[in-house]
């Protein structure tokens, strides 16, 4: 019998969008109280040559992961599109820029911000490659905190034993909808999970792509 364990649900309809004329964005996950390694979740749209500014005041682990489009980022001269992801160590008091590399249409990103627990090499990009269906695998190599991603056909299910049960879990419906541990979240939903050693989930939809990791 599945344990219920305590949770918070980020709901993307109750979501405040911070908007000017070539961007928007908006904050999922905000830890002030640095509970965990997860400092921060952003979601940010970036129009037609639209561009992001980030600044630190303390050296964090960024995980950048297009949703939609193609980006580039300051100091690594490489396109980053849908399908891979970046991950890098900030300096302190140096500007991080994400801009938008479609001429013609928005770019949709994900920047989780970590607590710096390590150093990570440089610019770190990794192919995601989901061929492979009702799996989950590696969204970060690099990334110290075990991270996850995964597409799902519908009533699939999947199971995932804590590496750290002191930990808690993040996760987020990218697309579709799934029973996350009992509880229903839906396209772009969050959740906060705690006190629990084994995690269960189950897709509600075709194609429903879904991220976890331990914070």
């Amino acid at each position: 019998m599945l344990v219920q364990s305590p949770s918070k649900i980020f709901k993307s309809d109750f979501r405040i969008w911070q908007k000017s004329e070539k961007i928007a964005i908006t904050e999922i996950l905000n830890n002030e109280e640095q509970a965990h390694t997860l400092i921060s979740v952003k979601e940010v749209v970036l129009d037609i040559e639209g561009e992001l500014r980030l600044n630190f005041d303390e050296e964090r682990i960024l995980l950048i992961l297009p949703l939609y489009g193609e980006i580039i980022i300051s100091d690594f001269y490489e396109v980053i599109s849908a399908g891979m992801s970046l991950t890098l160590n900030t300096q302190t008091g140096k500007d991080v820029v994400i801009k938008n590399l479609v001429y013609h249409d928005l770019t949709d990103v994900l920047i989780f911000e970590f607590k710096k627990e390590e150093h990570i090499q440089g610019y770190c990009k990794n192919e995601l490659d989901f061929a492979l269906k009702n799996n989950v695998f590696k969204i970060s190599k690099t990334l110290p905190q075990p991270n996850f991603i995964g597409l799902y056909n519908g009533r699939a299910e999947g199971f995932y034993t804590l590496k750290d049960p002191e930990k808690s879990i993040f996760g987020m419906v990218i697309n579709g909808a799934f029973e996350f541990q009992n509880r229903l979240i839906e396209n772009r939903d969050a959740i906060l999970l705690w006190e629990l050693m084994e995690l269960e989930f189950e897709a509600l939809s075709e194609n429903a792509l879904i991220l976890f990791m331990e914070i």
